[in-house]
């Protein structure tokens, strides 16, 4: 599979392969869900509705060009690429206030314990998608330690998106729904891999795609 035919199958890919990646993402988002609930004791529910290949131009547009809080981590070994997950700012603040026993609305100010608290409930969501894709290829994923930031949408993927911009013009935008006790939040989760590892997804999915 060349990076032209990679490019025009990804843009392509069909309704099973989508639905088979969206059930491997929300068992690491069920997995996520009881680490976050054991850890606040919140009652708490993850679910990811859908998954949409886009263009890495029209990424930015999709998230939201204004300020977002983002938790990174880079992917390599078994699967090699980047990923976000991306927050509204206001979102961040509130959930936040959640974890801590506050009512939502009560942080107006991200300071260190914020970004703390945001860091790690990124971190375990993350490392559980990592971790079920790493079961469903059958390979281990290796995973740098979080990083955060809170800028402009098309700061924070610049890196990412210039590196994947080498090898392909699409990437994997997944729809996140997170619910903490009785408040709702509509974030976005985002994996940007390299070509090889791309073709690994596939070629699992498909028994051997060539």
């Amino acid at each position: 599979m060349d990076s032209e035919n990679y490019g025009e199958y990804i843009k392509d890919l069909d309704e099973f392969a989508k639905s088979a990646l969206v059930e491997t993402f929300n068992i690491g988002a069920s997995k996520a869900a009881d680490v976050l609930s054991e850890m606040t004791g919140l009652t708490v529910n993850i679910t990811v509705p859908e998954i949409e290949i886009v263009s890495i131009k029209s990424v930015p547009e999709r998230v939201g060009e204004d300020v977002k809080v983002a938790v990174y981590i880079g992917l390599s070994g078994g699967f090699d690429g980047h990923a976000f997950f991306f927050l509204d700012f206001e979102d961040a603040l509130r959930m936040f206030d959640l974890m801590t026993g506050m009512p939502p609305g009560s942080t107006a100010e991200f300071d260190e314990m914020v970004r703390s608290a945001v860091m790690e409930a990124g971190n375990i969501l993350i490392s559980a998608f990592a971790n079920a894709l790493s079961e469903f290829l059958g390979e281990g994923i290796d995973q740098t330690p979080p990083d955060i930031a809170v800028d402009f949408t098309p700061a924070i993927l610049d890196f990412a998106l210039a590196d994947i911009g080498q090898y392909c013009d699409y990437t994997m935008l997944l729809k996140t729904t997170i619910h903490m006790e009785t408040v709702q939040f509509k974030e976005h989760f985002m994996i940007l891999p390299h070509p090889a590892s791309m073709k690994k997804i596939i070629e699992t999915l498909l028994g051997g795609f060539a």
